[in-house]
């Protein structure tokens, strides 16, 4: 696809989709408290955390966020006063503080993570765990080719901190494993 405009308006399809799996998503995380901006947060947060990798720093979650420096920083007060998040001096660098979840928290990103779960395993009703692992390569590359990192997709554990009787549909742990419910 050298200069070739992608086909079927592969990057509309994939804004459209991506929209529309976030609107789901917030609908759902409004009925556990959460607004849009703060699962996000939570999410970064805790996947850092999964992933063993040094706790986030504001400047680096608002990049990823695509947000504002000082919007993000309001947005840690108010979450911070709430008890979700904890900001610690960053050992190596003074004017910064890493974000850590709080174990106010805990619980609500697993309530999350099961509800991110339902609606992405919803979504992909229908789709083959080898569609899925498909998908999955080529919007990596797509995005190392962005960003110019080269990532690989790394699939998430299950939530340690489970929701007692809560049932997945097959395509809800499917994307849960894969690593896309967070």
């Amino acid at each position: 696809m050298d200069n070739q405009m992608p086909a079927k308006g592969l990057g509309l399809l994939i804004h459209d989709v991506a929209r529309l799996l976030r609107s789901r998503i917030d609908q759902q995380a409004q009925a556990i408290g959460l607004t849009s901006a703060q699962w996000r947060v939570l999410s970064s947060v805790a996947r850092a955390e999964m992933r063993n990798e040094d706790p986030l720093n504001q400047a680096t979650l608002a990049d990823q966020m695509d947000m504002e420096p000082i919007t993000l920083s309001r947005l840690i007060d108010r979450m911070e006063q709430a008890n979700l998040i904890e900001r610690r001096p960053d050992p190596g660098d003074r004017r910064a503080h890493r974000l850590y979840l709080t174990e106010n928290a805990r619980p609500m990103v697993a309530k999350f993570r099961a509800v991110a779960a339902d609606c992405i395993g919803d979504a992909f009703t229908g789709v083959t765990e080898a569609e899925m692992d498909m998908v999955s390569d080529v919007l990596a590359k797509v995005r190392a080719n962005l960003t110019g990192k080269n990532e690989t997709v790394v699939p998430f554990a299950e939530p340690q901190h489970s929701i007692p009787n809560r049932k997945l549909s097959p395509g809800a742990k499917t994307a849960a494993k894969q690593g896309m419910a967070s």
